[in-house]
């Protein structure tokens, strides 16, 4: 269910986290199930104001083995109210892993279905849903909301199943009507199927109400008990009592679930680009995605063109349909300094945000990089969305680790636990530890201090920190909270808010989490961070280009408890997957991938991520350049000739003899595009305009540069060769700025 595994220590319960090699064990205890009613009549434990006919109550049970947390209030727009609840219900639900075809399941439930041919409907229904709960007991299980009550309204985060989504709701305190003062503080709730089909049914012309606490603000189930009056009379009394419902879960949470909830939002306060849009624009990704079918082999990316000072252009791959803001006074253009060309991908999961478009009034996009995470943040009256795509899946320990790299050095203990001394292991390792992770420690202790009391955005808690007794030892700087903030919001404690761009103090866990659980995704991974630390482990390392076919990476890797060196090899493909992986490891050798990555390929991919092309030798130089540019089309209805009349189309892309020769490259300027064409453009009587993507690959390697040019399904080579490796670079890099002044984009993600 949820990761919060808060347990009261005081009390004397069964309820514990058992750690395991798999995940977490977790049991959460609610008063009820979450549920809407309709109250028609009067009873004693509803207010009067609570008892008016089609009146839907929305009771949100929290979890009872925390800190008590309420809410209650009227909500004024059901319809917006209504649409994010079932939004965020989507994504926790939501599972876009691959699935290959098993035999296997078709093959038993043939059996199944052959024994159960004599029983009844109501027998074969129970049959099959033991054998699902004995085989697949998380096939209908969701991953509960955690939700945090607060000053500005109520929080909701959740988590999808295969790891690759995040979402982040918050309705603002003018979206509901307060009577009574509500309890700030972080819990979870029960979110069931059962509660995603009663607010389905939540209409505009029917008064809605939030309660939410251990028994949703009195909202309990009632069950009325007869009771004997005095001995005198025989006379019975009804008494209202409640009815005693606990409903206990669970389940083993994976770690990696954990860990991945945990990056993603400190991710959010990384460096970023963020472009605007309005929700048209949305609207028509959306619509082209759904009438356009991903192809089998072709890309399925979701390119975005940013130019300086231009409005924002969004493609899609393969169509190559270019979708803009029809609407441009709420679009506002690209502030950079650069033109850039980044690929997204997942772009299917961003259907999942289709409820909420009729209510927003804006949408921005913040972008980490090619392939990382992008938050999609909508904005409006009494709500704002944050979605992210985290680029990678359950399965893509590539991706994951070039993720993990943006991160700053992932804390081995929890701060909480180390300040409280909830241990003695703590307290010892607390002592063991140097002066510079004490001052750490104690800086981060005081930011959470000064966020317990309200939220703050970075600039206020850099004025708050300067002017604290307590850190006189430590330089408060921008970089330096930012650093707490990041460590902070990585072990579970901060929330960051990216749409107020507020921190909020948010435990995860009423006890601590063990950061070293969450550190490494598995003994590999802590081996592979553990041999690139060395300086002598990773050994003739080389990498290599080739156009449209990936990047391929070799490495001699020395261990030095084997006293053996293994050579790795890996092909990079496209959205910087494995294609290939090969090492000489006993472990590969035995069981190949089916055991799981070995450390020294691990180590050859986080080898990679540090490495830098430009401060290469010459002698081994490698690298590709992608550079594209959207070229108009025309498609003609008619051409005509002198001698008889045809029908022909025409796409204007740039001339092979202007594009490919590239022996001049002393000269300033040539001819432009547009005069080049303007013959072209002249015969057509009527056209239509659209756009196709031309793409360069510029490749050197060691003393040969290739250039490749394709447009659509037509393609152009051209090689060089040269006497010395540095004349080849100085080549390269002139080539590279000859395409960037005609308008070529770099294209880092192709």
């Amino acid at each position: 269910m949820t990761i919060d595994n808060q347990l009261d220590q005081a009390s004397e319960t069964e309820s514990e986290i058992v750690a395991n090699t798999d995940g977490l064990m977790m049991q959460l205890d609610y008063a009820a199930p979450s549920q809407i009613s309709q109250v028609n009549e009067s009873s004693d434990s509803l207010s009067e104001a609570q008892t008016r006919e089609h009146t839907q109550h929305v009771a949100l049970f929290a979890q009872l083995n925390r800190s008590e947390v309420n809410f209650h209030g009227k909500v004024k727009s059901p319809l917006v109210f209504r649409d994010s609840l079932l939004a965020l219900f989507d994504v926790v639900s939501s599972d876009y892993r691959y699935v290959p075809k098993d035999r296997s399941a078709y093959t038993v439930f043939m059996q199944m279905r052959r024994a159960s041919s004599n029983k009844n409907l109501f027998t074969a229904q129970c049959d099959y849903f033991t054998w699902l709960f004995d085989n697949d007991p998380l096939a209908f299980c969701i991953l509960d909301p955690i939700i945090q009550v607060h000053e500005q309204g109520v929080s909701f985060e959740v988590f999808s199943r295969d790891e690759g989504c995040y979402a982040q709701l918050t309705l603002t305190n003018e979206i509901f009507e307060q009577s009574a003062k509500p309890t700030l503080g972080t819990t979870s709730i029960d979110y069931s199927a059962a509660l995603f089909n009663g607010i389905e049914k939540i209409r505009d012309h029917q008064q809605t109400i939030l309660d939410i606490g251990h028994e949703a603000v009195g909202l309990q189930l009632l069950e009325t008990m007869p009771e004997t009056a005095e001995a005198d009379t025989d006379s019975t009394v009804a008494t209202p009592t409640v009815k005693k419902q606990i409903i206990e879960k669970r389940i083993n949470v994976p770690k990696s679930w954990i860990r991945a909830l945990l990056q993603v939002q400190s991710a959010g306060q990384l460096p970023q680009d963020t472009i605007h849009l309005d929700p048209i624009a949305l609207y028509n990704v959306l619509f082209e995605l759904r009438m356009h079918a991903d192809i089998k082999g072709k890309r399925r990316g979701l390119l975005i063109e940013l130019r300086p000072q231009q409005l924002p252009v969004i493609i899609l791959e393969p169509f190559d349909i270019t979708v803009t803001s029809q609407v441009s006074q709420q679009q506002k253009p690209y502030q950079g300094q650069q033109a850039k060309l980044i690929r997204l991908w997942g772009r299917r999961r961003l259907s999942l945000l289709k409820r909420l478009l009729p209510h927003t009034d804006s949408v921005s996009v913040s972008i980490l990089g090619q392939g990382m995470p992008s938050y999609w943040t909508l904005k409006g009256k009494g709500f704002h969305f944050t979605f992210a795509m985290t680029g990678f899946s359950q399965a893509n320990w590539s991706q994951s680790l070039n993720f993990d790299l943006l991160l700053p050095k992932r804390p081995l203990r929890n701060t909480l636990a180390a300040s409280e001394g909830l241990s003695d292991s703590s307290k010892a390792t607390l002592n063991d530890s140097n002066n510079d992770s004490n001052d750490e420690h104690n800086g981060l202790s005081v930011l959470i201090k000064t966020l317990e009391n309200t939220p703050s955005n970075l600039e206020d808690l850099v004025k708050s920190l300067s002017a604290d007794a307590s850190l006189t030892s430590v330089p408060v700087s921008h970089s330096q909270v930012q650093q707490w903030l990041l460590s902070g919001t990585q072990q579970g404690l901060i929330r960051y808010e990216m749409a107020t761009q507020l921190y909020h103090y948010r435990p995860l866990s009423q006890v601590p989490l063990d950061m070293a659980q969450f550190a490494y995704h598995n003994e590999a991974e802590k081996q592979a961070f553990d041999l690139i630390g060395r300086a002598d482990a990773v050994q003739k390392f080389s990498v290599e280009t080739v156009a449209t076919k990936g990047v391929s990476i070799s490495a001699d890797i020395y261990v030095e408890e084997d006293r053996r060196t293994y050579h790795s090899q890996l092909q990079l493909g496209d959205e910087a997957l494995v294609s290939r992986a090969e090492c000489s490891c006993p472990q590969y050798l035995q069981h190949r991938l089916t055991h799981g990555v070995c450390t020294h390929l691990i180590a050859l991919r986080l080898s990679y991520n540090n490495y830098d092309s430009t401060t290469a030798k010459n002698d081994s130089w490698h690298d590709t350049r992608i550079l594209s540019q959207r070229v108009p089309v025309r498609h003609s209805i008619r051409h005509s000739t002198n001698a008889d009349t045809q029908y022909k189309n025409e796409a204007i892309t740039a001339p092979s003899d202007l594009v490919m020769d590239l022996s001049a490259l002393a000269q300033p300027s040539e001819p432009s595009l547009d005069n080049k064409t303007d013959n072209i453009k002249d015969k057509a009587i009527a056209a239509t305009d659209e756009t196709c993507i031309t793409y360069i690959y510029l490749t050197i390697a060691h003393k040969k540069i290739t250039i490749e040019q394709t447009t659509g399904d037509d393609s152009t080579h051209q090689h060089f060769v040269f006497n010395q490796p540095a004349q080849a670079k100085v080549a390269y890099l002139q080539h590279i700025a000859r395409f960037e002044a005609k308008g070529f984009i770099e294209n880092q993600g192709v």
